[in-house]
């Protein structure tokens, strides 16, 4: 039989025909599976409860009006949590209902996702009535039978239900934290003689009891139980039409907990039952655990994950807390998660692969490193476990250019037009059909296309044209669209997107379903390359930084919300200087020579994010890392050094230094000077100046020993990113009298008004530059005099002086122009930003960077540390191969040190009650015995040391439960008694 799934990709789900498997990977399946899905292909649209395991069931409500309907829901209404869809079903007509076809709900087993947004009120989570007459109603508190039966509290002290109460052990914060939960129910009732609603059973669900509602099974007793409608969000259910066993019950629930980010108390299984993630061994670490994985046995992809268990107040159960930025199914993810970590866009997971992470509880604060005080490392470290080791291809060829040139950069191309002539590039064929292109769109540019096309096709065939005005235009089948669906795309970051059989496009992280292109079926299937295609215009495109994910493996991305760390301390630091710390030993331990150091990339400001990009988890393929955040306030560089040539036996002056800047401020001051060089003096200076960006060259050196310093400044580091109306500003809350104003120039691209006002409430520039590309010209009075300014390049400086009633205009260091100002008494700085992403540096005043500043929009603004770092540095010569030539090395040192604290002891003692033995000294075979003090099934379960399972068993027994189980093969192994209290587990050798 055929089954309609829907497929969940990263930016979309596309309807599939495809032979359904169970969540948990069972063979029988699973009977009922609902999910929430859209109804149609606009993810911002209407969504609806659908089953996916082969019966399309629908949930129902009821009104006057319509009478019978099927339930649907508006965006607006329902959130995502942990990137998939949830309904609220305490909204709208109530209650809701199912009839089920294939389950009477007389013996059965209800596993489902509920995210409550109201706490402490009980209220009724949903009802089954199974079709011999019998009934029940699962709360957020207890279980409630029909008649005089007394309801069951399923969470009376341990607060694991979903109601908070004043038994409970954790206070109502904490509660709120782990307030979204995995909850199964298992149902075995006693047949009824009556019959009710035929031999099927029905699911009620988002209302209240009422004796006059059809579809209870009752009557119930009002008075045991709070009537009130559940109020929180219910993504998916599953329910098996008979008693799982508690490993099937664990693999089930792990499905559900990968998917939707929660923390369960114990291990997490894969769809074929392997051990994913071992709550035992990773102790400590067992803090918002969170996945992504990709299992065709569970129909399932989650390429992108956040825990849903975020710290006060960002609770992620809470309605205004969406996985999305601006609750834009498109779109980002959004700045209410501390950790977002997932595949590379288009970077497509491996089938049966995941990728685990839990932190150690630590607060976010920082502590500087005793043996590097410029350090500053996060207290809270991560444990990633995955089955995944991998190795980036940095040098895979990602481009081919057809009048284009290409100049890659590890995993960041430039790709840029030749003069006077249409351009090309393409890429190999995408792996599965899965690609990503992103790239900063520049403000001139000639129309041109970006997107996917199979072999054979020179152009672009699904996708879209980025118009030189500024407009965006679909391309289905090769053929543009007759209306446009963007404008003002210049001068926005563009992301485009092959997932799932549509493409899809971003603009400055803002999708919508018009940014959408589906292909048709014939193509989904097809080998697809992406494509780039300008054409001939005076103004050739120049796309500068372009990242390509989906011809190799690309690794993963991770986004830190630096608005969330206490007192925003990492936000002043997340352009140059933070890094995330990975030690791949897995010990959390961190030392300069043996950590890896992921740079951040440019930050979101507007979602408060500090980005990092191409991490390679296990790179050394011993299956974990321990990681954290920190930053870095000096400098940080790397000195290579290139001998003299030899010539007829001579030592040319032909020796150089090449300078590469890890971390550190855009500008940089250096000094190079002599300590033994033949024919020159100690300490004379050799070469000096300045430079900007992360590499300089200092060459024409001769054969000897030297010190070269390197300094960035302490001024400002200021980006803004404006638009045509300068609606985005910052201005200092201090006024002056007089002074002087000075910064350097990083880039000609943008358009920016900086300099003096004199009122404190217009946010006008007065008196300054306003700068448009490589022209600065001068503000007059409030006007800009557009035929009098200077030409600027990246490199100058920029300055004004007020003295007076005069006003001063500079130029790297000189006089330009001279006005006098009756009005500036009293003023502040103003920076008003216009188009592009305005950058400038080094700002000051009198000669001090500026602490005060008050921002308006997406700005942000850095006072990096004054910091100097010196070198000795060898240049040899190439007639004599034995003088020094490099860098004295400097000592590795530990910059930081995971601080733990014991492993639960609950878990110990839930360990201690299982023995493993093999007393008879038979090979291979041993005898569990589990001794908890209580009936109830118990699983046992046998895993090698890759998680794999090599044996599941039922154990035999009352309150003492027995198992003799076998090992293929000499090694360790783990072992797992699985019950409904939790897990026991010991490691045994098979010798």
């Amino acid at each position: 039989m055929k089954r309609t799934l829907l497929f969940s990709g990263l930016f979309g789900l596309s309807a599939l025909m495809l032979p359904a498997r169970s969540p948990g990977g069972f063979d029988d399946g699973v009977d009922v599976w609902f999910r929430t899905a859209p109804v149609s292909s606009n993810l911002q649209g209407r969504y609806h409860w659908f089953d996916f395991a082969g019966d399309s069931l629908s949930l129902y409500a009821y009104n006057r009006t319509a009478g019978n309907y099927v339930f649907t829901q508006d965006r607006s209404l329902l959130k995502f949590l942990n990137f998939n869809p949830a309904i609220d079903f305490s909204k709208g007509d109530s209650p809701k209902w199912s009839d089920l076809f294939r389950s009477n709900l007389t013996q059965a087993t209800i596993i489902g996702v509920f995210a409550p947004y109201s706490f402490t009120n009980e209220s009724v989570i949903y009802s089954v009535a199974s079709g011999d007459g019998g009934g029940s109603l699962v709360t957020n508190d207890k279980i409630v039978r029909p008649g005089s039966v007394a309801p069951l509290d399923y969470g009376d002290t341990d607060g694991e239900d979903l109601r908070h109460t004043a038994k409970d052990s954790v206070t109502l914060d904490i509660f709120k934290e782990h307030a979204t939960k995995v909850l199964t129910y298992y149902r075995a009732a006693a047949p009824n003689t009556s019959v009710w609603g035929g031999p099927n059973g029905t699911l009620t669900i988002g209302g209240t009891y009422s004796t006059s509602n059809e579809h209870f099974n009752g009557p119930f007793d009002t008075s045991t139980f709070g009537n009130n409608v559940f109020e929180g969000y219910t993504p998916e259910l599953l329910v098996y039409n008979r008693l799982l066993t508690p490993g099937e019950r664990r693999r089930a629930e792990s499905y559900l907990a990968m998917k939707y980010g929660i923390t369960l108390n114990d291990s997490y299984l894969d769809g074929d039952g392997n051990l994913a993630w071992d709550r035992d061994e990773a102790g400590v670490y067992h803090h918002r655990v969170t996945s992504v994985a990709r299992n065709s046995t569970w129909d399932f992809s989650q390429p992108m994950s956040a825990t849903s268990y975020e710290e006060g107040p960002l609770y992620a159960s809470l309605p205004e807390n969406d996985s999305y930025h601006k609750s834009n199914a498109y779109g980002l993810p959004s700045e209410s998660h501390l950790l977002v970590m997932g595949r590379e866009y288009g970077n497509i997971m491996p089938d049966k692969g995941f990728l685990f992470w839990g932190d150690d509880g630590g607060s976010l604060e920082t502590y500087t490193s005793p043996n590097d005080t410029l350090w500053h490392i996060m207290n809270r470290t991560w444990l990633v476990k995955t089955n995944m080791p991998v190795t980036g291809d940095s040098a895979t060829v990602r481009w081919t250019g057809n009048g284009m040139t290409v100049t890659s950069k590890g995993f960041i191309d430039m790709i840029s037009q030749d003069e006077g002539t249409a351009g090309t590039a393409v890429t190999p064929n995408m792996i599965d059909n899965n690609g990503f292109i992103e790239f900063s769109c520049p403000y001139a540019h000639p129309t041109f296309d970006v997107g996917f096309s199979g072999a054979g096709n020179d152009g672009c065939s699904y996708g879209f044209r980025f118009v030189s005005d500024g407009s965006v235009w679909t391309i289905t089948d090769g053929q543009i669209s007759a209306a446009s669906v963007g404008t003002d795309a210049s001068g926005s970051d563009i992301s485009v997107m092959l997932s799932d059989g549509a493409v899809y496009l971003r603009i400055d992280g803002e999708g919508n379903a018009a940014y959408s292109v589906m292909l048709p079926d014939n193509v989904k299937s097809s080998a697809l390359h992406g494509i780039i295609k300008a054409e001939s215009s005076g103004t050739p495109l120049v796309l500068a930084s372009v990242r390509t994910n989906g011809v190799s493996e690309t690794g993963y991305f991770a986004e830190l919300a630096h608005n969330l760390t206490p007192e925003k301390e990492f936000y002043h630091y997340s352009r140059q200087r933070t890094v995330m710390l990975i030690d791949p030993s897995g010990e959390g331990h961190f030392d300069t020579g043996t950590a890896t150091m992921v740079k951040c990339s440019s930050p979101d400001i507007s979602r408060g994010k500090t980005m990092f990009h191409n991490i390679l988890w296990d790179a050394d393929g011993n299956g974990s890392d321990v990681f954290t955040f920190a930053y870095f306030d000096g400098i940080s560089a790397d000195v290579e050094a290139h001998p003299t040539t030899c010539l007829d036996g001579v030592p040319q002056k032909d020796g150089y230094l090449d300078i590469g800047i890890n971390i550190g401020t855009p500008i940089y001051k250096y000094v190079l000077t002599v300590d033994t060089v033949a024919g020159m003096k100690k300490d004379d200076i050799v070469a000096s100046g300045s430079f900007m960006g992360d590499t300089h060259r200092i060459d024409n050196l001769a054969t000897g020993t030297y010190t070269l310093t390197i300094t960035q400044g302490g001024g400002n580091d200021i980006h803004g990113k404006g638009n045509l109306l300068y609606s985005t500003y910052s201005h200092t809350d201090r006024r002056f009298t007089g002074g002087e104003i000075e910064w350097t120039v990083t880039e000609t691209g943008s358009w920016y008004r900086i300099g003096a006002e004199p009122s404190v409430a217009e946010d006008i520039t007065q008196w300054g530059y306003d700068v448009r590309g490589d022209k600065a010209y001068f503000i007059i009075d409030g006007y800009t005099s557009l035929t009098q300014g200077v030409n600027i390049k990246p490199g100058d400086t920029l300055g004004l002086k007020i003295s007076g009633i005069y006003v001063r205009w500079y130029h790297n260091g000189v006089e330009v122009l001279k006005k006098s100002a009756w009005t500036l008494r009293l003023w502040r700085v103003c920076i008003k930003y216009g188009r592009g992403e305005t950058h400038i540096t080094d700002f000051t005043i009198n000669g001090q960077p500026v602490d005060d500043f008050e921002i308006n929009g997406n700005v942000q603004i850095e006072t990096p540390k004054s910091s100097t770092v010196a070198y000795t540095v060898h240049i040899g010569n190439e007639c004599d191969p034995s003088a020094p030539n490099g860098i004295e090395p400097k000592q590795d040192v530990v910059i930081g040190e995971a601080d733990h604290g014991t492993q639960d002891s609950g878990q110990a003692e839930r360990n201690s009650q299982l023995s493993v033995y093999n007393e008879d000294g038979t090979t291979h075979i041993f005898d569990a015995v589990l001794d908890r003090g209580k009936n109830g099934p118990a699983t046992l379960m046998v895993f090698d040391t890759s998680g794999k399972l090599v044996y599941e068993g039922q154990m035999e027994g009352d309150v003492i439960k027995t198992s003799r189980f076998r090992v293929p093969m000499s090694g360790v192994y783990v072992v797992k008694a699985i019950t409904d209290d939790g897990e026991h587990t010991r490691k045994i050798l098979a010798k």
